[in-house]
């Protein structure tokens, strides 16, 4: 197979991926809202895990994932750490900031991804990916200016530093996804699995100190979008996995057309959450769309 038809695969599995995170961050909005954080990432992530551990039995693959080294488990036990980091921080920000200033803010990860990647893998972008790049960059940051103009102060919110916490995580945690895909070469479907598992350690772990220490006395709800947050994520992961393990692939462009999902994400999180001053996150987000044109490109 060419070069470009790598390309052009690996870039319509990223794409597919970054359809379904844009309906996992959709439910993850309605799962955390007014709930309590950890319980609802512990439910969600259990559901996750158990729809992709059925699915890879489906089609006999779970003995094979199953199977790993001791460096492996090393290795996805950092992805986990990473991700895990990410998505606390990243719901706890969720819970009071509106879906529209939320998700850019996390969006903003490939530009930290980009200039790690520029130093580290060598990644060099061509002119109108350069541009590309350049646009949606201006298009996430827009989204502060946005924000401003709701109350939110980017400099002295507390959820705004959390989702910036989040953010960071994220892009470390992109750069760490092509490290053990591609230089260590293990398997995507084991990745996904062990690192799933990870996260369910990580996950009853904070809860269980929590519940000790009775630092967060947060109400659970029960809600019907728990399970299906963890369900959409395994489908998001599944094809992002697969999507990097293709030869190629770069990882600065990689993260930018998964955030791809924000687009989605704020057309449809404005409809259900009833959320104002879309005129200028519009603006911000039509520069983020050009962006992603010139990087298709």
């Amino acid at each position: 197979m060419s070069l470009e038809n790598y390309a052009q695969d690996w870039m319509i599995w990223i794409f597919a991926s970054a359809v379904m995170l844009a309906f996992y961050d959709i439910v993850k909005k309605a799962s955390v809202r007014g709930n309590a954080v950890i319980p609802v990432l512990l439910v969600s992530t259990l559901a996750g895990l158990s729809a992709y551990a059925l699915g890879l039995a489906a089609v006999g693959g779970l003995r094979d994932a199953a199977v790993a080294t001791p460096h492996e488990h090393l290795l996805v036990a950092v992805k986990s750490l990473l991700a895990g980091s990410s998505w606390v921080f990243t719901f706890w920000a969720l819970r009071t900031l509106p879906i529209t200033i939320a998700t850019p803010i996390r969006a903003s990860s490939p530009a930290l991804v980009f200039v790690v990647a520029f130093f580290m893998y060598g990644e060099r972008p061509g002119l109108l990916q350069g541009v590309g790049m350049a646009l949606v960059f201006v298009g996430y940051w827009a989204f502060a200016w946005a924000g401003r103009h709701e109350g939110i102060d980017f400099l002295r919110s507390r959820a705004v530093w959390l989702a910036i916490c989040g953010m960071c995580f994220s892009a470390a945690s992109a750069l760490w996804d092509k490290f053990i895909l591609q230089k260590c070469a293990i398997p995507p479907a084991r990745v996904q699995l062990w690192f799933q598992i990870g996260l369910v350690v990580i996950y009853v772990a904070l809860f269980a100190s929590l519940r000790l220490s009775r630092l967060n006395q947060d109400r659970f709800e029960w809600r019907w979008t728990i399970p299906l947050t963890g369900v959409l994520l395994a489908v998001a992961d599944y094809l992002y996995f697969h999507g990097l393990a293709l030869p190629d692939v770069h990882i600065s462009v990689a993260s930018l057309l998964r955030r791809f999902s924000v687009v989605i994400s704020f057309v449809v999180g404005a409809v259900v959450f009833h959320e104002r001053n879309l005129r200028r996150k519009g603006l911000a987000l039509a520069s983020v769309l050009v962006g992603i044109a010139l990087i298709c490109l």
